[in-house]
């Protein structure tokens, strides 16, 4: 993974104002989640949003947090009254029985606050790097990457990197080199992130990647090598 290679600060930096300007432009802004600062909140938004489409999770979340606006009012909760509540995301009686021993873990050994440390965040039930980056990011101030599929697939696809991995999203080096790539400021990092969610969503599919309107292509190693040869398939939308 090519931290070094000549010009690749000047790529990073390209990479990065492109993502936050398409963001503040055309993102994703009105999602719930994204302007919560409280880990609370952004942990059961980590939790809601799994195997699930965030157009179930908006008509959950914020009803979700008027009921229960912290792990103490969770656990105060029945759970047949939880599972009533996020019966529209599916697998109810799983995804409430989670809940209720996240909110109990947070109460017992952190007498009720999400901490601020990875560490801990993965001594919780059900959190793993990602979320424990989403808790991080959002509610922490920490510029962490949110190295899920869609931010593999763009940097694979913008800097040619990849990982070995049978799963890349547990390769500590595509992490860091994910890192290398997160602006240092909080408020960009956030941008950042969503943004890159967002472009590759819309433009940078996993099938057919559609190039036309990408606002990455100028920097992207994969677009390059598709104008540059006649026989590479043309990508969906050029």
């Amino acid at each position: 993974m090519r931290f070094f290679d000549p010009g690749f600060n000047d790529r990073v930096r390209a990479f990065r104002e492109a993502v936050v300007e398409w963001y503040r432009s055309h993102g994703d802004k009105s999602l719930p989640w994204r302007a919560a600062r409280d880990p609370w909140h952004v942990l059961v938004a980590a939790f809601l949003l799994r195997r699930t489409t965030k157009s179930q999770v908006v008509k959950v979340y914020e009803e979700f947090l008027k009921r229960y606006p912290s792990p103490g009012a969770l656990l105060s909760a029945g759970e047949d009254e939880v599972r009533e509540l996020i019966r529209p995301l599916g697998l109810e009686h799983a995804r409430a029985r989670q809940l209720k021993e996240l909110a109990e873990q947070i109460e017992r050994r952190f007498g009720g606050r999400v901490p601020c440390s990875r560490e801990e965040l993965k001594e919780l039930p059900g959190v793993g790097d990602y979320a424990a980056s989403e808790v991080l990011l959002a509610a922490c101030g920490r510029p962490e990457p949110l190295l899920d599929t869609n931010m593999i697939r763009v940097i694979e696809r913008v800097f040619g990197v990849r990982s070995t991995r049978r799963r890349p999203h547990r390769d500590p080096r595509l992490w860091d080199f994910a890192r290398a790539l997160v602006p240092s400021d909080p408020l960009l990092a956030r941008e950042f992130n969503y943004g890159v969610f967002d472009i590759a969503r819309k433009y940078c599919r996993a099938r057919s990647p559609k190039c036309t309107g990408c606002p990455l292509t100028h920097v992207c190693d994969y677009y390059s090598k598709l104008v540059r040869s006649p026989r590479a398939p043309r990508s969906g939308g050029t």
